[in-house]
């Protein structure tokens, strides 16, 4: 049977523009598992048009914003909180999301939506989801990102299992003005201050507990250093900082990194890919399903560098192909 196109108003879902080359690096590269059939568009299709069973991704989610999969309980939490859809988020916002999520866990702090909170507010963007500043508290992202170049058109469709939350399509409806107290005296507020966004190496990420791309039995640690001395991870984020990436070895009793840090990642379980997903395909939107216990896979073992770039400002890396460059290199 032959499919059936939707019609869809231009300007609200851009048609697919992004060569599918570049698409498999963003599967390879970033490890994705066969199970979690990572698939790109046919030509035509718009973010409208992902398979039953499927959701849509954007590639600067990756590439500018920070993303990794599995999602964290934070990411998780955003979207729980909100109710909207992650691909009713743009690129920006994601920047937005895993900016804080990076300057609290670098700071040693847990991070939470009533944190967030504290600092954005949900506002309507056209047709997704955005966060602005929350009234009169202090901004922390330095130099925020406008816009990335054609991003709507940049997409891919994934299992829906590997963000193993309930997750729905919200409507755009009208969003009221928030008026939150200023948590001005508190420790976690005064430490979070003004830092800029950067894009990653990858073990800056495993170090703020972001990515797990990180050996389960490795006898070392990713930290921050600088002339041999271990540096507060957060300083990575400035483009004049001078330090790199390195380990640090375990200490007594201390266990491996990454059981230390697997707790915060989202894991789907294996079982559900056991089944191929619905193959009845259209503008599907996502339903709501019940949350599940999350279990660890058999993931994939990546042995990274011990030393690697810190990362990569907004002004540094324009190109697309600079930015997949580097961080295919900390990935090795």
């Amino acid at each position: 049977m032959a499919e059936e196109e939707i019609q869809v108003e231009e300007g609200l879902f851009p048609v697919l523009k992004w060569d599918q080359g570049l698409s498999e690096q963003i599967t390879r590269g970033f490890r994705f598992p066969p199970e979690w059939d990572a698939q790109y568009p046919r030509k035509g299709q718009t973010t409208a048009h992902a398979p039953s069973g499927y959701i849509t991704i954007f590639e600067d989610f990756f590439l500018q914003g920070n993303f990794r999969l599995p999602a964290t309980e934070f990411m998780a939490s955003i979207l729980h909180f909100y109710g909207f859809h992650i691909s009713q988020m743009s690129p920006v916002d994601m920047v937005r999301v895993r900016h804080f999520e990076f300057l609290c866990r670098s700071h040693g702090i847990e991070p939470s939506v009533e944190k967030f909170r504290a600092f954005y507010q949900l506002i309507r963007n056209i047709e997704f989801y955005s966060f602005g500043n929350q009234g009169s508290a202090k901004k922390i992202l330095l130099n925020p990102p406008k816009s990335f170049h054609d991003w709507k058109m940049k997409f891919f469709f994934i299992r829906e299992e590997v963000m193993p939350i309930a997750i729905i399509f919200r409507e755009l409806d009208t969003i009221e003005k928030e008026e939150l107290p200023i948590p001005k005296g508190v420790d976690w507020y005064l430490k979070l201050t003004a830092t800029p966004n950067r894009i990653f190496g990858e073990n800056v990420l495993v170090a703020a507990q972001m990515s797990d791309k990180w050996p389960e039995t490795s006898n070392e640690v990713p930290v921050l250093k600088f002339e041999d001395r271990e540096v507060h991870l957060y300083q990575a984020a400035f483009p004049t900082f001078g330090g790199s990436m390195g380990v640090r070895p375990l200490q007594s009793g201390e266990p491996y990194w990454y059981e230390q840090i697997k707790g915060n990642f989202l894991y789907p379980p294996i079982r559900v890919f056991a089944n191929p997903p619905s193959a009845t395909e259209g503008a599907q939107l996502p339903k709501p399903r019940p949350l599940r216990d999350v279990t660890s896979t058999g993931k994939e073992i990546l042995f990274l560098s011990s030393e690697e770039s810190v990362g990569s400002s907004q002004e540094e890396l324009s190109s697309w192909s600079n930015i997949f460059e580097g961080v295919l290199r900390d990935l090795g």
